[in-house]
């Protein structure tokens, strides 16, 4: 075959990653997404971060305003390329609640998260990623700044 699969503990550690991603959005710990981003990542969430800061900021920025939100990540599907590339796509729902928003105060974002890892001195972490939207549902004034 083309692709490999990891060891069950470095997949392990890697989808432990993107849910690190997940609890870092919601809970409104963005530091913490320098323990989930190498230092010089690239991502597209929106735009283009380069860097952990960026991606900081940009979190920060869109998710600050709601009142909270909900991001869940499944099926996961990690290899390692032949060139020894670790890759990695997963199914993304997220739900962003602002109270008050006239038209609704849900909006959902449905997609996947296509990544490439790095396994550095501190673990594994996300060198690339890239959300990809799949689909939204709801008011979209929810994320707007008002």
């Amino acid at each position: 075959s083309s692709v490999e699969c990891l060891s069950d503990a470095d997949e392990a550690a890697i989808i432990r990653l993107t849910h690190d991603y997940c609890w870092a959005l919601d809970t409104g710990d963005h530091e913490a997404l320098r323990q989930v981003f190498t230092a010089d990542c690239n991502t597209r969430l929106g735009g283009e971060q380069h860097g952990v800061d960026e991606v900081i900021a940009r979190v920060s920025a869109a998710l600050g305003p709601l009142d909270d939100s909900q991001h869940m990540v499944s099926t996961h599907q990690i290899r390692r390329q032949p060139d020894g590339t670790v890759t990695g796509r997963c199914y993304l729902q997220a739900q962003h609640i602002r109270h008050a928003t006239p038209g609704g105060d849900q909006y959902i974002v449905a997609g996947r998260y296509v990544d490439r890892y790095e396994d550095t001195v501190d673990g594994w972490r996300i060198a690339e990623r890239e959300l990809v939207v799949m689909w939204t549902s709801g008011n979209l004034a929810v994320i707007r700044p008002r």
